[in-house]
């Protein structure tokens, strides 16, 4: 008889990200867990009822009762409520680009999320911090429909930073790079929030790289932001560029994660790596603690969890069962043989202020903006 441990992965599609699912189970094969894998796609990450189907499916065609799974937000408790009450275990991956109303805990089921609109809730709490008075923010049609602008806000504390709001029309106009430095040079702002992602991101790059905005502005920014032609550009002078994130790829603290990966794959890790190495440990570490793995077992493990991960220790908040990582400002940095760094400058605690505010208790009425997991169309 096969004692092998079944593992169920369900998986989005990214036009936006093509390698996501692929960057995201090599990191989660990293930790050479001793375990087989039954791999389903859930589409762009936004269709509940697929997801618990395909839940369904591997539960009761393979018996399986370990899920890894990588998700968006919406209607996600209704999955989240029928792993809990079918007795599975769901580790969770996210993004994290919508605030995250929904953080009651259900029994089974822990989220690990990479925390993007947490950082930008610091970042304000950082540009505040600065006395800034005027910031602009720019960003795409796609970007502004998740959460980031509402967390920033919450971290400026009911002050009111925002100058203006640059948005990239879904279909850019002839003269969308000068409109662009128009906006932003009207309101001559202390700085500047950007924050695209893939196609827009390329497409960011190739706007500021024709009117140079990011000469004048310092720029404050999500990982997303950054590609080969940003950086091209910022390799010309020395201008300020900052990112906020939990995680950078050559972070001196977590560069062993960077080089393992590299030697294994002859690439560096992207987010999704990170998030799929994480749940891999989180597994590797449960299922070596314990000689059964009946779901009642492997719960009690991951609630004794505290390992060392790329983003530091990973455990799980009792009350919310989410990860809780620190977050950190990175500036740009180019030495004189043109080589591109991220120097770590400042650490914001994570005190879980920002995530234990928005609950299910005070959930507005109707949540806007897109219904698919961000980077998934």
């Amino acid at each position: 008889m096969d004692n092998t441990t079944k593992i169920g992965i369900l998986i989005p599609k990214s036009q936006q990200y093509p390698t996501l699912d692929r960057d995201f189970i090599r990191g989660l094969k990293l930790n050479n867990l001793n375990v087989k894998f039954f791999v389903e796609s859930i589409g762009i990450g936004a269709d509940e009822k697929m997801i618990i189907e395909k839940i369904q499916k591997l539960n009761f065609q393979e018996d399986i009762s370990i899920f890894i799974g990588f998700f968006g937000h919406y209607n996600i408790s209704e999955v989240y409520n029928y792993a809990s009450n079918n007795y599975v275990l769901l580790l969770a991956a996210e993004i994290g680009a919508t605030i995250s109303y929904e953080t009651q805990s259900y029994k089974g089921v822990y989220i690990n999320s990479f925390g993007l609109t947490e950082s930008c809730y610091h970042l304000g709490n950082y540009l505040t911090s600065k006395n800034y008075q005027k910031i602009v923010s720019a960003t795409s049609f796609y970007d502004s429909g998740y959460g980031m602008l509402s967390a920033i806000e919450y971290g400026f504390k009911e002050k009111n930073l925002f100058s203006g709001h640059y948005i990239t029309p879904f279909v850019p106009r002839e003269n969308e790079s000068a409109q662009m430095y128009q906006f932003i040079n009207t309101h001559e702002p202390d700085a500047v929030f950007a924050f695209y992602s893939g196609l827009y991101a390329q497409e960011n790059a190739d706007f500021v790289n024709q009117n140079k905005i990011t000469q004048k502005y310092p720029f404050y920014v999500t990982p997303f932001f950054i590609n080969e032609k940003i950086l091209e550009e910022y390799k010309n002078e020395p201008y300020e560029l900052y990112v906020v994130s939990s995680w950078m790829q050559n972070d001196n603290d977590t560069i062993n994660f960077t080089i393992e990966y590299k030697e294994i794959y002859a690439e560096n890790p992207s987010v999704f790596s990170v998030l799929g190495y994480e749940n891999g440990l989180i597994l590797k570490n449960i299922l070596l603690n314990t000689n059964d793995n009946k779901t009642s077992f492997l719960i009690e493990e991951i609630g004794k969890l505290n390992i060392a991960g790329p983003r530091g220790n990973i455990e799980f908040d009792k009350n919310t069962n989410r990860t809780i990582f620190n977050y950190y400002m990175y500036k740009l940095n180019i030495d004189s043989n043109n080589n591109i760094s991220f120097n770590k400058i400042e650490t914001f605690i994570n005190d879980e202020h920002f995530s234990k505010t928005f609950t299910l208790s005070n959930k507005p009425e109707q949540v806007g903006g897109w219904q698919n997991a961000y980077l998934c169309h």
